[in-house]
């Protein structure tokens, strides 16, 4: 840092503008280090050089200064650099930024000093007064310490006026025209005079407001007011004048005499007023010049704060340096961090110096009570300056007590909130036996030091919080490395004991459980295997996050554990993988951050073990997929975004390439005959387009294809699939004409039903008719041959009668013959008494016993149902009687509303449908009749034998 050395007595002493521009241009350029300087000062209304110093000048034009002195700001350009102070600039050639800074922070005070020339040369010639001005100065000599300033001021002014006191009193406080000094600086003054000076509205307006010096004799002005004012200091005579600087007062400049006889003229009245004008530019330049230094010392200190705060990244390193600093700082007899708690409530002392011990454990402040409190809830600087006689109470209840006892060791009290980018994170608390000693910039000075302390706090939060993010980063990288390499025991087993220990648990383990929720795999760290019924009990304590265990929900002889389940992804299908588990001895219950590890731990494991298990399934969807393609027989081709073929399967290869030559590789919208390239085009741009994709029509050597098209990914290429359309007119030919073919079997079909069923009338017809014939016709002449044969046979004897009665037995045989014989054909109870006698008929002229029986209410059906069913009845029973080998038959008749069931069983060997199958080829049509027979007349047949159990014959008709 730059040190600046106090202004020559030459630029502080100078008469003319001149000579104050030489003073200048050879401090500039020694402070600066620069080659060249030269001095620029309005006069007559024009910048004009008034003095230079060094070399390289030529490089000026003025155009840079006129810049700077009319933006008011320092300019550089190349080598050259512009300062602008007042209404002049001073131009530099070469110089050092440091020296540029130095310079820069009294720029006021070259202003001031420019000024005091200039009014200086105004006033020349005015004789006692000028003299004594400049008296002034040159006792001054440039001083910047205000408190020899004041003094010689009002050394000066007695002299001058040859009174024998005087004193300068600068303003403490200035209130609606009513002023008072602080510290006042005398001379001639025998008795101690420190105190402070009133001035009233009348006296201030005549001082400050109009700028006058006010004269006061005794002899003259008894018996006034001011006269009142003065009695305190008993002057004969006296002058008082204005102390002000840029519009603003400063405070007043006191002489008087003793003296018998004393006065005050006129001249006395300007001449100090003309001492206070000259005075007042000093006394402001002190003061800025003590301001600057204040604030770069306080700069520079906060700086050294800064740098030995930033200097640790550890919070428990970082909380002592700004306890060390804040104490060194504010001379403070004792400092505290208090952190606020989770609860948002309530402040503990986190790290403290020069506290009792007793204070620093029972004391717990209470966010918005108390100083420390306050600041905390305001987010601002809280100052008591004596918490003794001030109502900010205690922030808690120990300091309650002993501030109600008397007994509380602290009078000044502040509190600076340490608020970082996440919240308060607490107070710091400085503490002082006697008073706060702090003035305005102090207090504003602990503003600053506290957003530096939040600073450091912050950073050091962040970098423990990053540290902690990478050793958890870590973790979880190892992790998904394991078990993204391997998933075998030994790899589980790994990853179990990396969980763990990141979770700081003493032992811990990884269940995989599957579909069903059973428990499959289980890899332990520093654990025996869990018994089942024990991962049961865990298994049954999983919820949809992390949760803490008590020791009694925990495996034996832990005392606290943490368990989180490990869900599957979307597209794995399962809710549950497993889960994660982790104990230790102690009791207490593992912290938010151990839970939100155990959270993202948990993630990792589930992601990677459901991508493993994706990655697996994906693999055999692509070979699923690739078989489909090579197995198709449309012709698949993909391109990428440039119409380049990267893949074909096999039947376009078959049916393209003869003609093409090699796919891969060929532009795709090459393939078609010119005539169709501009159709596959279309179709190719709304494909690239469109989430439709494309179709179009094209002609491939002698094939005309069709073809879709769709895009791949998000801009990765084209799929292209294509059908020959010739195979298809082939193949629709072919169904039209099989379909004419099935038309006319259909039709075929149905004429044959229509004349088996005309044949099967007209051979019941047939039946009837030969029964009946058989019946009245062929019967009754052989009854009457049998008769007249035995009227024959009575007249006969001997062995002719033999032989007659031979000739009658055997036509009583024929009779009987022709009869059941007619029967047969068709059965006259059926037409005479219905379809309930002619089974009963039925029944008893089976070979098989045969039983019948009856459900429903009975009823007559229609000539042609009772036929049907008596047809299919006889013709089961034949078949029982013929192939069943059965002790037994029955058929029983259901009745229903709307139909009539009739079944027909028997318990004889069964049969298979093989063997059904095989008596029809042999010849045996007796079920395919039957079936045949049902379907004629609108019914069902349903046949269910099992060999060795029987056979049950079941037809539904309508009726």
């Amino acid at each position: 840092m730059t040190t600046l050395p106090p202004l020559p007595i030459p630029l502080t002493n100078a008469s003319t503008v001149p000579q104050f521009g030489a003073a200048l241009a050879g401090f500039a350029c020694e402070v600066a280090g620069a080659h060249g300087v030269q001095v620029w000062v309005v006069q007559d209304a024009h910048l004009e050089v008034v003095a230079e110093e060094g070399r390289g000048l030529g490089l000026s034009d003025g155009t840079l200064a006129g810049r700077a002195l009319s933006e008011g700001v320092l300019l550089e350009d190349g080598m050259l650099t512009a300062l602008p102070f007042g209404c002049g600039v001073i131009e530099f050639v070469g110089a050092r930024p440091d020296g540029m800074a130095a310079l820069l922070t009294v720029s006021p005070l070259l202003t001031l000093a420019l000024e005091g020339v200039q009014a200086r040369e105004a006033r020349r010639g005015h004789g006692r007064i000028a003299e004594t001005v400049e008296g002034l100065v040159r006792r001054l000599g440039g001083s910047l310490e205000l408190p020899q300033v004041l003094t010689v001021t009002a050394q000066s002014a007695a002299l001058a006026l040859g009174f024998s006191r005087a004193f300068v009193g600068l303003f403490d406080e200035v209130v609606e025209g009513v002023a008072r000094t602080g510290e006042v600086y005398t001379y001639g003054f025998d008795e101690s005079f420190t105190g402070g000076i009133g001035v009233g509205p009348l006296t201030f307006e005549r001082l400050m407001n109009r700028g006058e010096a006010i004269r006061y004799e005794r002899v003259r002005d008894a018996g006034t007011p001011f006269a009142a004012s003065l009695a305190e200091l008993g002057p004969e005579a006296a002058v008082l004048a204005p102390l002000s600087a840029r519009g603003r007062p400063l405070g007043l400049l006191y002489v008087d005499s003793r003296s018998p006889g004393a006065g005050a003229t006129e001249d006395d009245g300007r001449l100090v007023l003309a001492l206070a004008e000259q005075a007042s530019l000093a006394i402001d330049n002190a003061r800025l010049y003590a301001l600057e230094t204040r604030k770069r010392e306080a700069a520079e200190a906060l700086r050294e704060a800064g740098a030995a705060l930033a200097g640790s990244l550890h919070l428990s390193d970082t909380l002592p340096r700004v306890l060390e600093r804040a104490m060194t700082l504010f001379r403070a007899d004792a400092a505290a961090v208090y952190e606020q708690q989770p609860d948002g409530r309530t402040l503990n002392i986190r790290s403290a110096v020069g506290l009792p011990s007793e204070y620093v454990l029972r004391v717990r402040a209470k966010v918005g009570s108390g100083v420390t409190g306050r600041a905390a809830e305001r987010g601002e600087v809280v100052a008591a300056r004596d918490l003794n006689t001030e109502h900010y109470g205690g922030g808690s209840r120990y300091t309650r007590q002993l501030l109600a006892q008397g007994k509380y060791p602290y009078k000044g009290v502040v509190g600076l909130p340490l608020v970082t980018r996440a919240g308060v994170f607490g107070v710091l608390t400085l503490y002082w036996e006697g008073v706060l000693p702090l003035d305005d910039d102090d207090q504003a000075l602990l503003g600053v030091f506290a957003a530096q302390a939040s600073l450091a706090i912050e950073n050091a939060r962040l970098y423990e919080e990053e540290l902690r993010r990478e050793r958890e980063s870590a973790v979880l990288l190892n992790v998904g490395r394991l078990l993204g390499e391997d998933q075998g025991d030994e790899t589980l087993a790994e990853a179990a004991r990396l969980a763990t220990l990141a979770m700081n648990g003493g032992r811990g383990l990884i269940a995989l459980t599957d579909e069903y929720g059973v428990v499959v795999r289980c890899a332990t760290y520093n654990l025996h295997p869990p018994r089942p019924e024990e991962l049961a009990s865990l298994l049954s304590q999983l919820g949809r996050g992390p949760r803490p265990l008590t020791r009694r929900a925990c495996l034996p002889v832990a005392g606290s554990g943490l368990i989180v389940p490990l869900h599957g992804g979307e597209g794995d299908g399962r809710g549950v993988l497993g889960f994660l588990y982790a104990d230790d001895p102690g009791t207490d219950p593992p912290s938010d951050r151990v839970l939100a590890l155990a959270r993202s731990v948990a993630d990792q494991m589930a992601l990677t073990l459901t991508r493993e298990r994706l990655l697996a399934a994906l693999e055999r969807e692509e070979a699923r997929y690739r078989q489909l393609a090579e197995g198709a027989h449309d012709l698949i081709l993909s391109a990428d975004v440039r119409g380049r073929i990267t893949y074909a399967n096999p039947a376009a290869v078959r049916l393209l390439q003869p003609l093409t030559g090699p796919l891969v590789g060929s532009p795709v919208l090459a393939l078609p005959t010119p005539a169709t390239q501009d159709v596959l085009r279309v179709a190719w741009m709304a494909a690239a387009t469109s989430l439709a994709g494309g179709r179009a029509e094209i002609q491939v050597g002698p094939y005309r294809l069709e073809v879709r098209l769709s895009a791949v990914g998000a801009g990765e290429g084209v799929l292209l699939v294509a059908r020959d359309l010739s195979e298809l007119q082939t193949l629709a030919e072919e169904i039209t004409r099989r379909g004419q073919a099935l038309e006319a079997a259909t039709s075929r079909q149905t004429e044959l039903r229509t004349y088996l069923t005309l044949f099967t009338q007209a051979q019941e017809e047939e039946r009837r008719r030969i029964s009946r014939e058989l019946h009245d016709d062929t019967a009754q002449v052989l009854t009457a041959t049998t008769r007249r044969v035995a009227r024959l046979a009575r007249d006969l004897g001997g062995e002719q009668r033999d032989r007659a009665d031979d000739i009658l037995g055997d036509l009583n045989a024929a009779i009987e013959s022709v009869r059941r014989f007619a029967r047969n054909l068709r059965p006259s109870v059926l037409d005479d008494l219905g379809l309930l006698p002619a089974l009963e008929w039925l029944a008893s002229q089976a070979q098989t016993e045969t039983r019948l029986e009856i459900s429903g209410q009975e009823r007559r059906l229609s000539p042609t149902a009772e036929l049907t069913v008596f047809r299919l009845s006889q013709e089961a029973l034949n078949n029982v009687d013929k192939h069943a080998q059965a002790h037994t038959a029955a058929i029983r008749v259901a009745f229903r509303e709307d139909h009539v069931r009739v079944a027909v069983s028997d318990d004889g060997r069964g049969f298979t449908a093989e063997q059904a199958e095989a008596q029809a080829q042999a010849g045996h049509l007796g079920l395919l009749g039957l079936r045949e027979r049902v379907e004629l007349a609108g019914g069902e047949l349903e046949v269910a034998s099992t060999p060795g159990q029987g056979s049950t014959l079941t037809f539904v008709l309508p009726g």
